[in-house]
């Protein structure tokens, strides 16, 4: 690796895992933590959340120029700036391993994205001691049909051949084949994701559909719930916030079925990966919606139920169902974060007390 007065040489790197790795020998040159390289980014005027940092140096794919010179001018190398954005372009720019390049968002296809069954996606392996938002927490599945086959195993024609034993083998193969179609359909069948009533008196399926979704608030209903930076007691952090629907994806949004009629909520973002809402505790972001890689916690959890009188959902965190997620402030201003906060009660006139509390949610 190329040392130029002891900082790492952008120019050396070849491929964007070398170039990660240069990132990452820059923060150790600092000697500074996420924490402190999040707060030097503040002071310079930019947006550093540590989760962010922490997920993006433990990938090996390009980060986006705007982390890039943030954690530069960080780490107090703010005159090479110019420098490690350069090589970054001419990286992007150039052929490079398919492992190495960020996933097109426009090539995967929703059957391959949408979750497949009602389990909770395993949580992705390496993630750092840092909470980090967006890490990657499963593939989603595909069971091969009988046309997925590489032919490898065909016998082949045989001039002169016992016609009887052909007979014989194409029979056999037939047979296997409607048998395979017979174990496809059941499997799928075991997959997908079943709206049933259970112990909770039929909850779960009068909840929404599970799947690729919208989620946007009754009270401004051109807004869709996504991803935004929000800042607090000196930090920022990725969270929950409305922004207008047309800048809302990505990430895509998907409610995955938990049980006992409850749901997560999984955001699967092209660069970041994916990341299941998680109710936060500490301040000063307390009670907002972060993206969190392990998606196996209660604080995920959310009972879904319809809301009297009027069309509209209440989304109440399952470690307290006192609470409703609501939008911040007077509910209609975009960037708006969302909190959970006490549900209000619902007016006695059936109109469904704080619409602030309540969302539109459907398919997306």
């Amino acid at each position: 690796m190329t040392i130029t007065g002891g900082l790492p040489d952008p120019g050396a790197a070849r491929t964007a895992a070398e170039y990660v790795a240069l990132l990452r020998r820059l923060k150790e040159h600092s000697g500074l933590t996420f924490r402190l390289l999040e707060q030097r980014a503040a002071d310079h005027g930019d947006v550093l959340a540590r989760s962010t940092l922490a997920n993006v140096l433990q990938r090996d794919t390009l980060p986006r120029a705007e982390i890039v010179a943030a954690l530069v001018r960080a780490c107090g190398a703010g005159r090479d700036v110019a420098s490690w954005l350069a090589a970054r372009e001419r990286i992007a720019s150039g052929p490079a391993p398919e492992s190495a390049t960020e996933p097109d968002p426009g090539s995967e296809s929703e059957s391959e994205s949408v979750p497949g069954s009602a389990a909770v996606p395993a949580p992705g392996s390496g993630s750092p001691s840092e909470s980090s938002a967006y890490a990657s927490v499963g593939d989603g599945r595909t069971v091969p049909g009988p046309a997925m086959g590489n032919g490898r195993n065909r016998r082949p024609s045989l001039p002169g051949g016992n016609r009887t034993d052909r007979t014989r083998s194409v029979s056999v193969t037939v047979v296997a084949s409607l048998g395979a179609v017979a174990l496809l359909v059941v499997g799928a069948l075991v997959l997908v994701p079943r709206d049933k009533g259970g112990s909770d008196g039929g909850k779960e399926g009068a909840g929404p559909a599970p799947g690729l979704s919208r989620i946007r608030p009754a009270r401004a209903p051109e807004l869709c719930l996504t991803d935004g930076e929000v800042t607090a007691g000196g930090g920022s952090k990725v969270v929950a916030v409305q922004r207008p629907c047309a800048q809302a994806v990505p990430p895509r949004t998907y409610l995955l079925r938990a049980d006992n009629g409850l749901y997560r909520v999984q955001w699967d973002h092209p660069v970041e990966g994916k990341g299941c809402l998680t109710l936060l505790v500490d301040e000063p972001f307390r009670n907002m919606l972060e993206p969190r890689n392990d998606c196996t916690a209660a604080s995920q959890r959310f009972r879904i139920d319809r809301a009297e009188g009027i069309d509209g959902w209440r989304l109440r965190p399952e470690e307290d169902d006192r609470m409703c997620v609501a939008i911040r402030g007077a509910g209609g201003a975009a960037g708006a974060a969302a909190v959970a906060e006490r549900c209000a009660d619902e007016a006695a006139d059936g109109s469904g007390g704080d619409d602030r509390q309540l969302f539109l949610i459907g398919p997306g």
